[in-house]
């Protein structure tokens, strides 16, 4: 497969060099099912061919090659001495070596890449909360991060005392804000929660953390006015495969109020054409068919047939540049806002960013005299009283309800 990067047995016998000479075809034709272009993937074979001379001239193993190896390769090769055009497209000899190492361990060939020590208890633990709990695994992630060091910190289960449990608590909280504090005494909760119903601390220590104190319904959800709505989803190059991907995001985002992670693990299977219905994987893996609306629906088909790549991934949304893989993480819809908000001249609320389209939805559909069980179920809101903070955004209503302040009754200061 190296015919696809260079022209010529000369060029192909230079590659077939060194300790990866044996993998530098195969290589070559994962490269070219990646997407990656002439450019860059005759770059990465350059690499790979240099990676093998320097590790037969060192004497090690393509067996024993790992990120400390590819390190210290690209270490050795030095900063990048093109010059002329080619000066600021040239790529770190490190990304063509990463990529191999990493097609050398997907076919097992290296030994896998070590993952972070994670206490038994917690592998233990996150098991359980799929199982009977239906979380998700970006759930987990986030609740380690107090729970690794509540683990390590507390010893034995034998030994957990509510005093001890209250006290990491309240050194973990100093300097987190309300929210991340909640959601810390949450996994810590469920944590001791989980060790009771084993068997391995006693049931009464969960009762003993005391939730952190929020004034219920204190805060106004972050919206954009409608205006600012329509700008954002206008802003997108329909006329390019990635404008056509990203407004089918900002659509799906702004007419059914979906989650960011909800979006991004959007499978192909999930949308029924026939019945124009749409799959959502919500909050502990909770399944709901929704409506799909015309625009919605056009913005998607527009995107799978004239935008989306050829590729076997059933993942809706794909990265727009090799590797040809799924969108990784929350994140990447949360930046395809960031980006078009700027392109559009929106403001965006502080905080979360992708969230903002869903308040938008919700606050647009109260003032316009939508019921609020009617806007929960649009939200898919387990409870109604996440569904009465939109109550505060009617300005309208609330104005019919407001006492007149008594002004001749208040004395001057």
């Amino acid at each position: 497969m190296l015919d696809a990067y260079f022209d010529g047995p000369h060029s192909w016998a230079r590659l077939r060099c060194g300790s990866t000479s044996l993998f530098i075809d195969a290589f070559a034709e994962a490269l070219q099912s990646a997407g990656y272009g002439r450019s860059t993937g005759r770059q990465f074979l350059r690499e790979v061919a240099r990676l093998g001379v320097w590790l037969e001239a060192r004497r090690i193993p393509l067996t024993s090659v790992d990120e400390a190896v590819v390190e210290r390769f690209g270490a050795q090769r030095g900063p990048c001495k093109c010059r002329g055009k080619h000066r600021y497209t040239c790529i770190h000899p490190c990304f063509g070596a990463r990529a191999f190492l990493r097609f050398l361990r997907e076919r097992a060939m290296v030994g896998a890449r070590p993952s972070p020590r994670v206490p038994e208890l917690l592998e233990q633990f996150d098991d359980w909360m799929r199982k009977h709990r239906g979380v998700k695994d970006s759930s987990l992630r986030t609740y380690s991060h107090v729970l690794v060091p509540f683990i390590e910190s507390m010893g034995e289960p034998a030994g957990y005392t509510a005093g001890r449990v209250r006290r990491f608590l309240t050194d973990h909280a100093a300097g987190l804000s309300v929210k991340y504090a909640q959601v810390g005494a949450t996994a810590v909760r469920m944590f001791l929660r989980y060790l009771a119903s084993k068997g391995l601390c006693s049931a009464d220590i969960s009762e003993a953390i005391f939730p952190v104190a929020q004034w219920a319904l204190a805060s106004l959800p972050a919206y954009l006015t409608p205006d600012d709505v329509e700008r954002l989803v206008q802003a997108p190059d329909a006329s390019t495969p990635v404008g056509r991907r990203d407004r089918a995001i900002l659509l799906l985002l702004a007419r059914l109020g979906l989650r960011a992670d909800e979006v991004r693990g959007l499978r192909l299977g999930d949308i029924d054409w026939v019945a124009g219905t749409i799959l959502v994987s919500g909050k502990s893996r909770r399944e709901t068919r929704l409506p799909l609306p015309q625009e919605v629906g056009d913005a998607l088909l527009e995107y799978l047939t004239r935008g989306r790549p050829d590729v076997k991934d059933q993942d809706v949304f794909i990265r727009a540049d090799a590797p040809l893989t799924a969108l990784k993480g929350s994140s990447s819809i949360t930046a395809t806002v960031r980006r078009m908000a700027i392109r559009a001249g929106v403001r965006l609320p502080r905080g979360r960013v992708a969230h903002a389209l869903r308040h938008s939805l919700a606050t647009a559909m109260i003032r316009t005299g939508v019921a609020l069980p009617a806007i929960g179920a649009v939200l898919r809101h387990r409870s109604q009283e996440t569904t009465a903070i939109y109550a505060k955004v009617d300005v309208s209503a609330l104005r019919k309800i407001a006492r007149p302040w008594p002004l001749s009754e208040v004395a001057p200061c």
